[in-house]
Parts: structure tokens; C-alpha cells; sequence
């Protein structure tokens, strides 16, 4: 076991080696992001290539090897009694009462109000990053759980059951609803505009939770815990009991299965990769709008919408056709009662969200250490009234890093080696899925010439959508 552990992470080791070997050139960036003038196509080689190797690798090792790779190292631990829960659950939620109070009352300007600050750069950025990386912080952190059960008691079911047939669509609107908000609304974090839409849609999830139980609404409804929690499954580490778990990133996914996530998963894929094209010049061309003389998001609201759906629609068509042509080859048109279609495609659809992790982490890296630093100064003048609560004095946020060679490098080698390795993972837990799945080596390969092929060709647009100009 040991020996096998060796050799994947010597080929870890030489795959994220070959992935970044060729990005040290020079590059530079301009307002709005990055504008790279570099030769691209040797990053995005190197990135496509690792990809590659990782799925002929795996066709040449034994199967066990791939099977062996996720099993996990158990340890003791002692986790925290349920009611801390509930604790941080109230603190969160006074703190949210607190931040919509300055979001109304406070400063207009959003990188000083704390409530957009808070909003877009700690939690979507931030917390949504680490809850790929450290676990479940989600659960401490939910304002809802808390303040839910001190008014309607712990194990409540609901007046109302949810319909079965319904499945994560609800969830799945939501999130759309939400990415509309951040991508098309005129100006999504205006700290009073951003006050309605938290509060409304705070008030929403709570009379759900009230209606149909606080657990099935936020496990099948509410949009965010079930996007937290499905990154969570992302994390090496699980202590949900006394007998905590330790493995490779993505080890809960394989061999985790839900037929009501399969779609969420996608659409938070989709919606991430078009948060980056929605940028683009090519984009903005394709829309008719001249990127160096963007006329506001007024002007392109409709496009938007219209371009973020085609995109959960086509990621969703292509994906399922994979899978789909991939399943034929493995059962070579046999029908087969143990493995079906709609199980293939359920499992398979969880293995992209390592890639949904990583192009999370490099699309957001550039603003996250800009704004950052206007949430320090903000933390430290909460009401803007010239105070120095940590004694920092004033705060002079620079983007200097932004202006030299050797700290774009790193950024952009740091983004870049996120997405290639967010690829890779995805490629071992697919191909751990598969070997689950049709019980045969041979079988499992054949399945995963289509994904092979699909995972490549998102290397290559994750990349390119790293580097393209952005107008916006």
C-alpha cells in the first residue's frame, strides 16, 4: 500500500512539474485583470498534456491501483458536541443582522461598507475555497440552523413534505437566480441593493425551513448549503465521528452517489466557467459590444442571462453525451442490469467538482487579493467613523504586485497549476468511479475514452479563459 501511495505521488509530483515547467515567461497585467501578453499556447499545452498523461497512466496500472489510491487512513479524534453548532450558528446570525444594519445605514461605497466586502470577497470567495480544502465550515457558520432550532425545536419535520419528484430543481433555480444577481444585476454589490436581495432571501429560506422541516429544505432547496456541502466532499480530511478520515482529495466523491445533485453539480460548474467567458473580449464581441468601450451592464442584462443558460444547457448536453458514449463503449451495446445510464451519469457528474474547485480558486485570485485588503481596512473602521479597532492606522491597499514580473508570475503560476491540478483529481476520482462502477478494468477504460476526451478540451477552455483579455 505504501509503495503504491509512493509511486502516484512521485507522478503527482512530475505532472504538476511538467504543467508549470513552461509558464515561466513574461506576462503583465492591465485594469480590469489580466491582459497576458505571452505566448498562451504553451501553458495550455502543458496543461492539456498533464491531463493526458494522468488518463494514459491510469490505463496502463492495474486497476486496484486507482482503488487504492482513495482508500483512507483512519485516526481518532474528538469532535465538538453538536449544540457548538448551534452556537456559532446564533453568533453567525447576529453577525449578519449586524452587517445588514451597515449595509442599510452605512457607507455607499462598496469596498468600504463591510456587508459587500463580507459578502463577495470572504464568504463566496473565501469560505467557499476552504470549504474545498479544510472540510465542512459551512455547518458552523449557517445562519439559519442556529435561530431555527432555539424557535422551532430540533427535530421538527415540517407541516409540508417536498415532493420527491422535485428533486434539486428548486436548488438548481436558486443558484441560477443567485448567479443572475451577481453576473446581470445593475449593481450587485451596492451595500443597500445587496442588503435586500441577503434579507429576502434569508427570510425565504427560513419560512421554508419552517413549512417543510429546516433539514430537507437546506439539504434539497437551499442553494448554498448544498453547493458548501458538495465541496465539502472535496476536503482530505472527515471528522464526523469519533474515528476521523484521511486521504487524497476527492476520496468522499467516489463512492458517493445522489441523483438529485448530478444536475446542481453541472450548473455550478457551468456557471463558474461562464463567470470568466462573461468577461471576455471574445465574449463582448460575440454580444456586439466594444470591450474598451464597455457601456454598462444596463446594455448586455438580457445577453447575459441568455448567454449563462446556453452555457448550463451545452455543458449539461455534452457532458451527458459523454457519459452516454462512454457507457456504450464499456457494456460494447449490452444491456446491463447492475449498471445503468441514469447511475452512470449521477456518478460521473460529481467527479467534475475538483474542477469546479480549482477554476474557482484562479478566477478569483487576482480581485481576492485586491479586495482583501479593503476588508482589513473595513474590519478595522466597521462604521466608517475613522476608527483603528486593531491599531492598523490608515490602510493603503495597493495592486503594485499587479506591476512587476516576478509577482505575476507567481500569480498566474499559482492559478494555473490550481486548475491543471483541480483536472487531474477530477480524472483519478472518474476513473476510480468507473472501476466502481463496471466491476472490469478493460470496461472502466473504455468508459473513459469520451471523459478523457471531455476533461481535456475543459483543460483547454479553463486555461484559455484564464489568460483572455477581460473588457469588463
Amino acid at each position: 500500500m505504501l509503495q503504491v501511495k509512493t509511486v502516484f505521488a512521485t507522478i503527482f509530483i512530475l505532472l504538476i512539474a511538467v504543467s508549470i515547467w513552461p509558464l515561466t515567461v513574461i506576462g503583465h497585467p492591465a485594469q480590469q485583470g489580466f491582459v497576458l501578453l505571452l505566448p498562451t499556447d504553451f501553458y495550455i499545452s502543458a496543461g492539456i498534456t498533464t491531463v493526458v498523461l494522468t488518463v494514459i497512466i491510469l490505463g496502463i496500472l492495474p486497476a486496484k491501483w486507482s482503488i487504492n489510491l482513495f482508500s483512507t487512513k483512519k485516526f481518532t479524534c474528538h469532535p465538538l458536541p453538536k449544540w457548538t453548532a448551534d452556537v456559532t450558528s446564533l453568533c453567525s446570525f447576529a453577525i449578519l443582522t449586524t452587517l445588514l444594519w451597515i449595509g442599510f445605514t452605512g457607507s455607499g461605497d462598496p469596498l468600504s461598507n463591510l456587508l459587500p466586502l463580507i459578502i463577495w470577497t470572504f464568504w463566496w470567495t473565501l469560505l467557499l475555497f476552504l470549504q474545498g480544502i479544510i472540510g465542512d465550515c459551512w455547518k458552523w457558520l449557517n445562519p439559519w440552523t442556529g435561530i431555527y432550532k432555539l424557535i422551532i425545536g430540533q427535530n421538527r419535520s415540517g407541516i409540508l413534505q417536498l415532493p420527491k419528484w422535485l428533486g434539486s430543481s428548486i436548488g438548481v433555480f436558486g443558484l441560477i437566480l443567485f448567479s443572475s444577481f451577481a453576473l446581470a444585476d445593475l449593481a450587485p454589490d451596492n451595500p443597500p441593493r445587496l442588503a435586500v436581495f441577503v434579507l429576502v432571501y434569508w427570510i425565504v429560506t427560513f419560512i421554508g425551513m419552517c413549512i417543510f422541516g429546516g433539514d430537507k429544505w437546506l439539504a434539497k432547496v437551499e442553494c448554498f448549503t448544498m453547493l458548501f456541502e458538495l465541496f465539502a466532499k472535496i476536503a482530505p480530511v472527515s471528522t464526523k465521528s469519533c474515528h476521523g478520515q484521511i486521504g487524497i482529495p476527492g476520496w468522499k466523491i467516489v463512492a458517493f452517489t445522489s441523483p438529485t445533485l448530478a444536475i446542481f453539480a453541472l450548473t455550478a460548474l457551468a456557471v463558474g466557467s461562464f463567470d470568466g467567458l462573461n468577461e471576455t473580449f471574445w465574449w463582448l464581441n460575440l454580444i456586439g459590444i466594444n470591450p474598451l468601450e464597455f457601456p454598462g451592464r444596463s446594455t448586455v442584462g438580457l445577453e447575459t442571462v441568455s448567454g449563462m443558460l446556453a452555457s448550463i444547457l451545452l455543458l449539461h448536453t455534452v457532458f451527458a453525451f459523454c457519459v452516454w458514449l462512454g457507457h456504450r463503449l464499456a457494456l460494447s451495446n449490452q444491456l446491463s442490469e447492475l449498471v445503468s445510464y441514469q447511475s452512470a451519469f449521477c456518478r460521473f457528474a460529481l467527479s467534475i467538482l475538483p474542477i469546479a474547485l480549482g477554476y474557482h480558486f484562479a478566477h478569483y485570485l487576482p480581485s481576492f487579493l485586491v479586495n482583501s485588503q479593503y476588508l482589513i481596512a473595513a474590519l478595522n473602521d466597521p462604521l466608517t467613523s475613522n476608527a483603528d479597532l486593531f491599531g492598523l492606522g490608515v490602510i493603503y491597499v495597493t495592486t503594485g504586485f499587479f506591476n512587476t514580473q516576478e509577482t505575476v508570475r507567481i500569480i498566474l503560476l499559482t492559478q494555473c497549476v490550481a486548475i491543471v491540478l483541480g483536472h487531474v483529481i477530477a480524472v483519478l476520482i472518474a476513473h476510480a468511479i468507473a472501476i466502481n462502477l463496471y466491476k472490469s478494468s478493460r470496461k472502466a477504460i473504455m468508459s473513459q475514452i469520451p471523459m478523457a476526451v471531455f476533461m481535456a478540451l475543459y483543460t483547454f477552455l479553463s486555461l484559455w479563459l484564464l489568460a483572455s483579455p477581460r473588457g469588463t
